[in-house]
């Protein structure tokens, strides 16, 4: 188990309370994907040739790849329907499609950030929802690893997720992503009075949320949907 992928989308992370809608996200996997590709002419010719760009693009054929991986980890992350790998094309097909979506996000940043690409006449927006979206993905894994009995199967959960680093709880911070919540909110359930209490207790210097208890009382909360593994 690793916690590789986390420590890379964590360090971009946006509040925990922020709502992403899924026309967001699928622009966003659009800009990743045409900006990475400007990006890279840039680089390497000073400019983006639009015939250039076109033949990248017909070489890579990506977009609708990137896009459907997209719209999986939303419906993971967010509504926390996940569909498991049924034999072993699927399963390739779905490490692929994950593994793409996560390199792309994580190269995507420092090439519009230094390029600024124009394609179409519109600049390419940095993929800040796709790194928390992504964040999310893996703080439900580290949960559902824990939780889920899915997910023991490990052939069936793709690699990006499975091999998330599961140690039996989570943090504070980790449970109000998962609620769509503040982190003052998780806090303030924690304490003595609050009704249906929180149930927290120290991991060395950090409090944490066995995960068991996590997920019963995430399931009381509005922003937060059980996964449903099939």
């Amino acid at each position: 188990m690793s916690s590789f992928w986390r420590n890379q989308f964590e360090k971009n992370f946006l509040p925990a309370q922020t709502k992403l809608g899924l026309d967001e996200i699928i622009q966003e996997a659009h800009d990743a994907y045409w900006g990475s590709l400007g990006a890279s002419l840039m680089k390497f010719n000073g400019e983006i040739d639009p015939a250039k760009l076109k033949s990248l693009d017909q070489l890579y054929n990506g977009e609708s790849a990137v896009r459907t991986a997209a719209k999986d980890c939303y419906d993971y992350a967010i509504n926390g329907r996940l569909s498991l790998a049924k034999d072993g094309e699927e399963e390739t097909r779905m490490n692929d499609n994950w593994a793409r979506l996560a390199t792309l996000v994580l190269s995507a940043r420092p090439d519009i950030e230094v390029f600024s690409p124009r394609i179409g006449g519109h600049e390419m927006v940095l993929p800040k929802g796709l790194e928390h979206l992504l964040f999310q993905a893996l703080v439900r894994a580290r949960l559902d690893l824990d939780t889920h009995p899915k997910f023991e199967d490990d052939e069936a959960v793709p690699m990006f997720l499975s091999g998330e680093d599961n140690c039996g709880y989570l943090t504070l911070k980790e449970i109000a992503v998962l609620g769509q919540m503040s982190e003052r909110a998780v806090r303030n359930a924690a304490q003595p009075a609050a009704a249906d209490r929180l149930q927290t207790r120290k991991e060395q210097s950090q409090t944490v949320v066995d995960s068991e208890e996590a997920l019963r009382w995430l399931k009381g909360r509005r922003g937060f949907i059980a996964t449903r593994a099939d």
